[in-house]
């Protein structure tokens, strides 16, 4: 199928589907992108982290990111072996894109043993040029980005961040919700990791739920513009909101003595944990992210499904919170997307979908464009260092043409209101949703 475009007035030629999808591919490229999940390292740790070593494509595809999953090794013939048999993967094709940007790769090359030193060079020298100047040119300037939600700063203020654009989020299950038994690895008490992380004794839940209160309340004044959980990965998300008090000074007193919890205790203290961390968010009305879906490693995937989130959000008490689904639910897509549609506090985040699956993002954006309200869907990178995060942004902003491209195609929408959809996805939604300002 061909739109038509109407030419002088009298006569119509065909306008094909690869012109509609470059002209909004064009003009997606100029628009300004707010990055609402990122844990890219901060830039100033550059020199410490890379004294004795060189920042090149071997440590970046060996060891630095995410497609180390598949890449994993400490020289080039070891990294080579893995492009050999994954260099389809996403993983993998976002950073050779940066590569072919950034480094001099060509654009019909892959990257191989007759260009590996050269772009080595290339990759090593821009950082060791000034690494938090290479932030800034390849970010904002190449990138078009204006501002990142930031996931590597901890609780650390927005004067504390890398650059004014970087935006802290607190990932608070370590200190707040996960405090029962110990860590596998150095047999320390989760609730004493706790006690040292928050600075406080922790002697019983009183003390907890102040500390829980204050720190978020802390936390937002000095900038922070959102909290998030990791939950996902050690449990199901249906948090019980209507634990007794009583039962749960109970048991949190027996944490704080190095006491073990059987399961059903231990998920009940879980939830009234959370439903006091979910309290402080709602008094400050600031967005929650929760990591829902593509569980990373050997894991339970149904502990992920978005919709144990439901429970929470159908209650009402907790209104006041933005409930920010994150990686699209991925596979619970379906869930996630119909879940968002009904509650006015439910955001989509198509975060890591477009990293880990251009064509799952595709079919996410496109069903998600139908039913979800335009106000409520953005799409981050979830990205882990800086050739990654531009090539999946320079990856997001194509995914995003093409779906849009296919409904103007299809007549469902015109180029005006596809351009208006986009600006909202990659910018204006987030701008309001995390309360920044330009």
């Amino acid at each position: 199928m061909a739109a038509m475009l109407l030419v002088g007035g009298s006569s119509a030629v065909a306008d094909t589907d690869d012109a509609i999808e470059e002209r909004i591919l064009s003009c997606l490229n100029a628009m300004p992108y707010v990055d609402t999940h990122n844990h890219v390292p901060d830039p100033r740790g550059f020199e410490k982290a890379f004294k004795d070593s060189k920042c090149d494509p071997v440590w970046l595809l060996g060891s630095g990111t995410y497609v180390a999953e598949f890449t994993s090794g400490s020289s080039w013939d070891e990294v080579k072996k893995g492009i050999e048999l994954y260099g389809n993967h996403p993983y993998y094709r976002v950073i050779l894109e940066a590569f072919r940007d950034l480094y001099g790769l060509k654009p019909d090359e892959e990257l191989n043993d007759g260009n590996i030193k050269a772009v080595s060079e290339k990759m090593d020298a821009a950082h060791r040029g000034g690494n938090e100047k290479w932030y800034e040119e390849v970010l904002r300037k190449r990138a078009k980005l204006t501002h990142v939600i930031w996931l590597e700063g901890g609780n650390r203020p927005q004067s504390e961040m890398p650059a004014p654009w970087f935006h802290p989020a607190w990932n608070i299950d370590g200190a707040f919700v996960f405090l029962t038994g110990q860590d596998k690895k150095s047999k320390e008490w989760n609730i004493d990791a706790a006690r040292k992380a928050l600075g406080a004794k922790l002697k019983n839940l009183a003390e907890m739920e102040k500390v829980i209160s204050s720190k978020i309340d802390d936390f937002f004044a000095k900038g922070g513009v959102a909290i998030k959980s990791t939950a996902a990965y050690f449990r199901t998300l249906d948090f019980d909101d209507s634990v007794p008090r009583p039962k749960a000074s109970r048991l949190f007193a027996k944490v704080a003595r190095h006491q073990e919890l059987g399961e059903a205790d231990q998920r009940a203290l879980e939830d009234y944990l959370m439903t006091q961390v979910l309290t402080a968010v709602a008094k400050n009305k600031k967005p929650m992210q929760f990591h829902t879906g593509n569980q990373q490693n050997w894991n339970m995937l149904a502990m992920s499904s978005p919709v144990g989130l439901n429970r929470l959000l159908y209650t009402g008490k907790f209104w006041d919170v933005k409930f920010v689904v994150l990686h699209g639910g991925y596979p619970y897509t379906r869930e996630a997307i119909t879940m968002t549609r009904y509650y006015g506090n439910c955001y989509l985040d198509l975060a890591w979908m477009v990293l880990f699956s251009p064509d799952a993002a595709k079919s996410a954006l496109a069903e998600a464009l139908d039913i979800v309200p335009a106000d409520r869907l953005t799409i981050g990178s979830d990205t882990a260092n800086l050739e990654e995060m531009y090539g999946t942004i320079k990856f997001t902003r194509r995914v995003l043409a093409q779906v849009l491209a296919e409904k103007v195609e299809g007549g469902f929408m015109t180029e005006e209101v596809a351009l208006r959809l986009a600006e909202r996805i990659m910018y204006k939604n987030a701008m309001e949703l995390y309360g920044l300002k330009d």
